[in-house]
This record gives structure tokens, C-alpha cells and sequence, in this order.
């Protein structure tokens, strides 16, 4: 018959790595969060530039990550932004007609109320008020806030909403850490 038997050394020992282990957890939640939110974000943006035809350009400046601290054991995405002018997105203006190409379904012609049609001045797209030769104003379409939101609902690029996507980064990232950590 083979017997083991734990030492009282090795038994403090666990309970000493233990101890720092424990000690470890909000550093190890932390490291997690912060690597799924990056993850997250490069999924917002490829789901969003999946589905819409804006130009690269300042996509990804235009979302913040708040980053999770050992105390505030979150991060946040923030988007602030206000709608986007047409010229960012697949569109043409010729004399005969402006045409746009928001949603990746084709170009579809810009015409206003009283049957008005768009036209390009000055690197923007536009279109008059009225008859009248002013006012004008500029054409824009939707914000990246609205972008992401619609993304990550799933309503737009990418199949399925990525809420629980994201959620299962954030389980395999603790994971990780956890595995760090032992």
C-alpha cells in the first residue's frame, strides 16, 4: 500500500499563494475588462463599416474607452458625434442629380421636398430649401453613436446581436487571467 501525505509546510504554502490570489482577483477583473472592451470596440467597428459605407477616416477616434480601474471594476464605450455628412459615405453628385449610398443596399437619388435635387459645392453635398437659390443646407445622414447602437443590436452588419458575443469575450478573458494567476 502507497500512502501520501501533505505537510503541514506545503499546506501553509497553498494557503499562502492562495491568499495572494485572492488579493490578485480585482487586478485579474480589471486586465479582463479592459481587453474585452478593446475587443469590443474593433467588433463595433467592423460590424458597423460591415453594414454602412463610411469612410475608415477617424472611425475608431470617435469611440472612447473608460477604462476599468482595480476599484471601478467597469469600462465604458462612449461614442459622442454628430451625424455625419453625406460626403463620408459612398455618394456621387453629377449635375444631374445628388446620389447616395448609406446602408450598402445602392445608390439611391438625394431628392428633397417640391422634387429638390442635391448638388455639390465646396467638397459638401447639398440642397436648397426651396426654389430659391438660399438657403441651403448641408446633407447628413446618421452619427456613429447611431451606428454602433443599431450594430450592436444586431438591426444592421453583422448576423444576431453582439451583446452576447461580447459577453462570452468577457468569459474567456477571466478566464485567461485566472489561468495567470495559478
Amino acid at each position: 500500500m502507497i500512502s501520501y501525505e501533505i505537510s503541514r509546510e506545503d499546506l501553509r504554502y497553498v494557503q499562502r499563494r492562495l491568499k495572494r490570489i485572492e488579493t490578485e482577483a480585482p487586478k485579474a477583473f480589471k486586465n479582463a475588462i479592459n481587453h474585452t472592451a478593446k475587443e469590443a470596440r474593433k467588433k463595433l467597428a467592423a460590424g458597423a463599416q460591415g453594414a454602412y459605407t463610411v469612410k475608415n477616416g477617424g472611425f475608431n477616434s470617435r469611440m472612447r474607452i473608460q477604462n476599468a480601474t482595480n476599484t471601478k471594476l467597469y469600462a465604458v464605450i462612449r461614442s459622442k458625434d454628430k451625424p455625419l455628412t453625406i460626403t463620408r459615405f459612398h455618394a456621387t453628385a453629377p449635375k444631374s442629380g445628388g446620389k447616395a449610398d448609406i446602408v450598402k443596399s445602392g445608390l439611391k437619388e438625394l431628392i428633397g421636398p417640391k422634387q429638390i435635387k442635391a448638388f455639390k459645392r465646396g467638397g459638401l453635398i447639398m440642397q436648397r430649401k426651396s426654389a430659391d437659390r438660399y438657403p441651403v443646407k448641408v446633407l447628413r445622414s446618421v452619427s456613429v453613436p447611431k451606428m454602433l447602437e443599431k450594430v450592436y443590436e444586431g438591426e444592421r452588419g453583422i448576423e444576431g446581436a453582439l451583446g452576447p458575443e461580447i459577453q462570452r469575450t468577457l468569459h474567456d478573458e477571466i478566464r485567461k487571467e485566472v489561468r495567470k494567476l495559478i
